[in-house]
């Protein structure tokens, strides 16, 4: 799975990498986060009507139908290898489809029942694009709230030592191809997904384990 992740990067910077045309304005004021967590609001990256737009929804899927808005916490990843059998995803993978920009994120291996936190990235420091899928839900007082869930697959052979799984990667020549085509392209997605980005890991500090923990020391290597 993957639980915790890292944005560091203006979004102005996000939005030159990501070819965005529009930058919502909940997103004007976005800080650096060392410690993304589950029902965060996070930028996200979409095609609506031929425009590549950036904003904010809450990381947790909330399907459509859900009565209660806090299934969300259950459903922040969706599994690559069923995302189109699951009633949760199965509309949203076939309909809305969108990339979550990160900076990198963090895994926990198992070692004698201790945990130890690994902080993985781009070797090179590139921005990553991790596939996800997104919907709108409306609350009984007319609210709507967007939210997303980030897809995942297997982890490439050279890091799966710390952990099985890993976020879906978009390599950058099918971002456009992602966001656009119907067709929901999940193989040549996961094809590609390898060679997108050279993912570089190494251990961090247990404080990423707590949420209230926000600062660029998350990610120094630790012994």
């Amino acid at each position: 799975m993957c639980g915790r992740y890292t944005l560091k990067t203006d979004p102005r910077m996000i939005a030159a990498q990501f070819d965005v045309t529009t930058i919502l304005p909940e997103l004007e004021d976005l800080r650096p986060n060392y410690n993304t967590a589950p029902t965060h609001a996070v930028p996200v990256i979409v095609a609506r009507e031929g425009v590549v737009t950036m904003g904010a929804m809450s990381w947790g899927l909330i399907p459509s139908w859900a009565k209660d808005p806090a299934i969300g916490s259950h459903m922040i990843n969706a599994r690559v290898e069923t995302i189109t059998e699951k009633p949760s995803f199965r509309s949203a993978i076939e309909k809305r489809r969108c990339i979550i920009p990160a900076d990198g994120w963090y895994e926990w291996q198992n070692i004698d029942k201790v945990k130890v936190p690994y902080y993985f990235s781009d070797s090179q420091g590139e921005l990553i694009g991790m596939a996800g899928i997104y919907e709108r839900w409306t609350a009984p007082d007319g609210v709507v709230v967007w939210s997303t869930s980030i897809i995942t697959t297997a982890a490439q052979s050279h890091i799966a030592y710390v952990h099985e799984r890993m976020p879906l990667l978009v390599n950058k020549r099918l971002r456009s191809v992602w966001l656009n085509d119907g067709s929901a392209p999940l193989d040549a997605v996961l094809e590609a997904s390898d060679t997108a980005y050279n993912i570089t890991c190494w251990p961090v500090g247990k404080e990423v384990g707590n949420v209230r923990n926000n600062s660029s020391d998350l990610i120094v290597p630790r012994e």
